[in-house]
């Protein structure tokens, strides 16, 4: 069995990007045993909670002379995978600390849970420019059966305002820096690290791995 550690973050295009990849390489070669864990990472821990003001930020951070020509580029890679990004749309970017606490909550009642969190979240903010806030993640859990008074009590108090700090810096130790990021232990015990995704580089090793089990059962 394949076991394949994903850090994310809802704030970067590029996961988003990569984890349809991952799961279109999954629909094409039908594993027949893998397992995929879903580990958090703030690419920008200091944003804070209340969000803010989208286009400003990264027009300051990046300038329109390379903002623009960024967002053509990831859009060349997304749409042909079924991701339509709507930068311009964007009002309000979120910190992704309470997306990473729901998404933690949620795995601890329902283990298996984070893949169709993430999705959500994640298609909501880049494809529909929802704004994140507590209201739409409370209304996210409803929608994937999760009780939605829970959700709220748990967003709205104190638990878990550590941990996506300290898997951010536990990554970061490991030399975690930017997103994605993947490792993919295959059956015989050797890793491989994946940066730049694509349908093809997941598809490739979903089949070496497939090899090495046809391979143990002789």
């Amino acid at each position: 069995m394949m076991l394949i550690d994903a850090v994310y973050d809802f704030l970067c295009p590029w996961c988003l990007v990569g984890k349809r990849h991952l799961d279109l390489a999954v629909q094409q070669e039908r594993p027949a045993a893998l397992a995929i864990r879903w580990h958090q990472f703030m690419l920008y821990p200091h944003f804070d909670r209340g969000g803010h003001d989208f286009l400003a930020f990264f027009r300051e951070r990046y300038g329109d002379e390379l903002r623009v020509p960024m967002w053509d580029n990831i859009r060349a890679v997304a749409r042909p995978v079924g991701i339509e990004f709507a930068f311009e749309e964007m009002t309000r970017g979120p910190a992704s600390i309470d997306g990473h606490r729901l998404v933690r909550w949620a795995e601890q009642q329902r283990p298996g849970s984070a893949s169709a969190l993430i999705e959500d979240i994640s298609t909501s903010f880049f494809e529909r420019a929802q704004i994140i806030d507590i209201d739409f993640l409370v209304d996210t859990a409803r929608r994937h059966g999760f009780n939605a008074v829970a959700a709220r009590q748990h967003l709205e108090g104190p638990d878990d305002l550590q941990e996506p700090f300290a898997e951010t810096e536990a990554w970061r130790h490991k030399g975690v820096t930017s997103m994605p990021h993947y490792i993919l232990t295959f059956q015989d015990g050797h890793s491989e690290v994946v940066k730049q995704t694509s349908v093809e580089i997941f598809s490739d090793a979903l089949r070496r791995d497939g090899a090495t089990d046809r391979r143990a059962v002789r």
